[in-house]
């Protein structure tokens, strides 16, 4: 049951951020954001407690047709599905993938980890991948 609430939350989080906020009120506005807000603690939290690596790949690929998540909620996906699948080499080439989009921001991060899972170190991979913060704080570099 937990994981089809993850695709779930996944949907309506997007129906949710997908619609025209320049038509909404002031009240209406305050909702839409506490509600936005509530659905991400509410996925994070579901990422956190799903072993179901089939329905974290298909928020993954929800998010692929629409990006709209926010970089850290995907990037906690990507972490979790390594988590529990710490030998597919697939899933750090798609990890990195994904963090090499945002340009140099992860890019160090990447290329370490490319280096680990290349070589097959898979559980130095696994534990690297676990430690990339998933937001950065660009103003104490």
């Amino acid at each position: 049951m937990m994981a089809l609430t993850l695709q779930k939350t996944v949907e309506t989080l997007h129906q949710w951020i997908d619609q025209n906020w320049s038509t909404l009120d002031q009240t209406e506005l305050k909702t839409t954001r506490e509600t936005v807000d509530s659905l991400y603690n509410k996925l994070l939290s579901e990422i956190d407690h799903t072993d179901n690596s089939d329905h974290l790949l298909e928020a993954i690929n929800y998010e692929l047709t629409h990006f709209f998540l926010p970089i850290f909620c995907v990037m906690k996906i990507y972490q979790r599905l390594i988590w529990l699948n710490p030998s597919n080499l697939f899933y750090y080439e798609w990890f990195t993938d994904y963090l090499l989009q945002y340009g140099p921001d992860w890019e160090e991060e990447a290329n370490a980890l490319i280096e680990l899972y290349m070589k097959e170190d898979f559980q130095n991979a696994c534990d690297f991948s676990q430690k990339i913060e998933q937001v950065k704080d660009f103003e104490n570099k």
